[in-house]
């Protein structure tokens, strides 16, 4: 696997430059900007921030931000028109004329902050733990807590989740644990849905995710440039950079590329 930023455009270089029409998707935590003991801290960066209002300029390439924060939230931290929020792990989509919230979650919303208030009061006692209601979707951060007390929170966690029936799945993260709800949707699924409602189907599509839930969009782009951001040894994607700052630098090479040959038919 191509692990450089010098490897990964060298291999993909060819693509992107015959391509008639491009679909990147990005996540943010952990790919845009670093991830954070405090969930509510991040934001981007000048630098990224400007290479993303650049590509957001190209006719011939449109961006999705992809991420587990809900939509909204997801929003105010870039800021820009001309880009597509996919927000609670592409369950609710918005930009460029597109909307979506995905049925089933939306019904089950008073049950899942109902199941956020329970568990606020369990983990009460654990210090560092933040339980984040999101409409869609809930997060519990464990970031900021102690290893040891981390079989008591999981404890905690999954029985509340269980007590539930088959209303939600728990899903792990980097430190953190996703509590979704049960459906056939994910960002996967986000993905192909914005294609399609595109009109864009046989465009190259280039995704780039650090989290566990980017492997089920990495799953079913089996023709797209899939990017690992991070470490993990074991991923469905085809290259891997290191940190945010190399993805930077790689979206920095994608815009310029854009935006410096003639306009596509």
């Amino acid at each position: 696997m191509h692990t450089s930023l010098a490897q990964v455009v060298s291999e993909v270089k060819g693509r992107v430059q015959t391509a008639d029409r491009i679909s990147l998707f990005l996540d943010f935590d952990g790919t845009l900007v670093p991830i954070a003991a405090d969930p509510a801290a991040p934001r981007l960066d000048p630098a990224t921030a400007d290479t993303l209002n650049l590509l957001s300029t190209q006719d011939s390439l449109v961006t999705t931000i992809i991420s587990g924060r809900a939509v909204e939230d997801l929003y105010t931290r870039i800021r820009l028109q001309g880009l597509i929020y996919a927000g609670n792990h592409g369950l609710e989509i918005f930009g460029r004329d597109l909307r979506f919230v995905e049925p089933a979650a939306s019904a089950r919303r008073q049950a899942l902050e109902q199941l956020c208030e329970e568990l606020s009061v369990a983990l009460q006692p654990y210090e560092g733990v933040l339980v984040e209601f999101k409409g869609l979707t809930a997060s519990i951060h464990y970031r900021q807590a102690e290893q040891s007390l981390l079989p008591w929170i999981e404890t905690a966690v999954r029985s509340a989740v269980a007590r539930m029936g088959a209303l939600f799945r728990l899903s792990p993260g980097r430190k953190i644990f996703e509590i979704m709800p049960r459906t056939s949707w994910h960002k996967g699924a986000a993905v192909r849905w914005i294609n399609r409602h595109l009109g864009e189907d046989d465009v190259l599509s280039v995704y780039l995710g650090d989290d566990t839930s980017d492997e089920e969009a990495f799953r079913v782009m089996p023709d797209a440039i899939t990017i690992k951001v991070g470490g993990a040894p074991l991923t469905c994607a085809r290259y891997q950079l290191p940190d945010p700052a190399a993805v930077q630098e790689f979206l920095l090479w994608l815009a310029i590329q854009e935006a410096a040959r003639p306009r596509r038919a």
